[in-house]
């Protein structure tokens, strides 16, 4: 087991580590979170997170704490100590999607789905990005883990709920009542098709919510006495029950994850259908897939009726999809996979090496023509993705050789994106250059005036490392632009007409593309 967990963590800290700061931080949430933990360094904060000078009470407090720290840790508030809690959580989770499925069927099973949890895309992605998302798939398995070990393993049900409830008051500081949402379904759901709901109702499951609530409850009680009332309504209640029932962005119809399933769990996603019913299963194997099948449908089913819809939302099912996946792969290695389902998985394999040499050749030969700027990165991806569909090819006739190709490809294709081709489209993405040439052209004690901006922008603020002021009214902006002290305007083309209504006839500083928009800074010159 020490070995097995050593080789998981080296490998999923590989994947997660690797490069973690080379990208800067994207539009639409990563420069607002980054924005909130630079802000509370140079308040002093630690209870309140604030974006452009106001509380932001979108996420729980637990990021930035994790964020602060990592800061501190790192020499200062960065891209690679912004992320590190995420990259840690995915190294985490890889540990428990191995643990989940040890009990149920034996050593190579458990590291295969501890390999395929973190080789997922969602789950790669997550952990390397400023996100909270994969902190409820991580602490819905830490909460699954130790209660299946109590109902199923003989665990003690102290100790099991116990830690349990750590778990879930964890996920309650990461992101909120979501996080209890979700293995609860998962568990719940198994409990019923099993004949034990009565599991539900011990006083063990009390122990486990104290200890929850007693993890959690400091931070929202201190919000409370704080005087924070509208920070307090806003995490917990508009941004979760509100925008449930309500959305006010991302409405998306019901079937919506029916199509992000596929996508967001690639490629271990498609390998699910294959576990339906899969026959040679001893009776510890079976409590497992049912268990996965519980926890895939509950969540999916529960976010399918949420107004408000994301693709990161479902994560949380990526320890059940692995788990899934790795029995079929499994079974395929041992010869125990029914001849046609044999057949399909090595047509997936094959689509996926097809899939690779395809994109190594848009890389190769197509990208550098359109797209100048990231010539060297795409042909680099492109050669990665190219050593990956040969191997494919190479390995085809041997099944255990197959499987590592696969699964090698995968890993190194997300590896070689992650830290070769995304760090190249910042030219493209990032207010990091628009930012260092006002920067150059400007005082350091400008002040920073963003016109008509929603009030979270941030990744101007972020990369020129000062708080936004935002305006929308023409005298507002009027009186600093004529005050005594040098004032930086940055506004977007939609409403760079609506700035020179009331600047009038003044030349922008700097003007460069930033995302899908075109930046203007205009300076007062003082």
């Amino acid at each position: 087991m020490r070995r097995d967990a050593g080789i998981l963590v080296a490998i999923s800290a590989i994947l997660f580590l690797t490069a973690l700061g080379a990208r800067d931080l994207w539009n639409p949430n990563e420069p607002i979170y980054g924005e909130a933990v630079r802000e509370m360094a140079a308040r002093g904060e630690w209870l309140v997170p604030y974006v452009n000078g106001m509380p932001f009470g979108e996420k729980p407090i637990l990021f930035y704490w994790l964020a602060r720290v990592a800061g501190v840790a790192t020499f200062g508030v960065n891209e690679f100590s912004l992320r590190l809690p995420s990259a840690l959580f995915g190294i985490a989770g890889t540990l428990l999607a191995w643990q989940l499925v040890l009990p149920y069927a034996g050593a190579r099973r458990a590291r295969i789905a501890g390999l395929l949890f973190a080789s997922t895309y969602m789950v790669f992605w997550g952990s390397r990005s400023v996100q909270m998302d994969l902190f409820v798939a991580v602490t819905t398995l830490g909460v699954i883990v130790p209660v299946t070990r109590v109902w199923d393993h003989g665990l003690s049900a102290t100790r099991g709920w116990v830690l349990a409830g750590v778990a879930a008051g964890v996920g309650f500081l990461a992101k909120g009542p979501v996080t209890w949402i979700c293995p609860g379904l998962a568990l719940a759901l198994y409990a019923a098709t099993t004949g034990r709901l009565r599991e539900l109702f011990r006083l063990h499951v009390l122990l486990g919510g104290a200890v929850a609530v007693a993890v959690a409850a400091p931070w929202y009680v201190a919000l409370a006495a704080g005087g924070h009332a509208d920070v307090l309504h806003e995490v917990l209640i508009r941004q979760n029950f509100t925008r449930f029932r309500n959305a006010w962005d991302h409405a998306e119809p019901f079937w919506y994850y029916l199509k992000y399933f596929w996508i967001d769990m690639a490629p271990w996603a498609w390998l699910v259908p294959l576990a339906i019913g899969l026959p040679g299963r001893d009776a510890n194997e079976r409590r497992l897939d049912r268990l996965a099948w519980c926890w895939i449908a509950g969540i999916v089913l529960f976010f399918s009726l949420s107004e408000s819809k994301r693709s990161p939302y479902i994560l949380p099912i990526a320890g059940g999809v692995a788990a899934l996946a790795s029995g079929v792969v499994v079974s395929w290695l041992e010869h125990r996979l029914p001849a046609r389902r044999a057949i399909a998985l090595r047509g997936i394999a094959a689509v996926l090496g097809v899939l690779l040499l395809a994109g190594a050749f848009a890389a190769i030969a197509k990208l550098p023509a359109r797209y100048p700027e990231v010539a060297h990165a795409a042909r680099a991806l492109g050669a990665v993705a190219l050593l990956g569909g040969i191997a494919i090819a190479v390995a085809w006739r041997r099944r255990e050789a197959l499987g590592a190709a696969v699964l090698a490809a995968v890993a190194a294709f997300l590896l070689g994106a992650a830290a070769l081709a995304l760090p190249a489209v910042d030219v493209f993405k990032s207010a990091r250059p628009f930012c260092e040439e006002v920067s150059a052209r400007t005082p350091a004690n400008a002040k920073l005036v963003g016109w008509r901006f929603w009030n979270w922008r941030a990744e101007y603020g972020y990369y020129l490392g000062r708080e936004t002021s935002i305006v929308g009214e023409a005298e507002a902006l009027r009186a600093l632009w004529n005050g005594p002290e040098p004032v930086i305007v940055v506004v977007e083309d939609p409403h760079l007409a609506s700035l020179r209504e009331v600047l009038g006839d003044v030349d922008p500083l700097v003007e460069r593309a930033v995302g899908d928009n075109v930046a203007h800074a205009f300076f007062n010159g003082r």
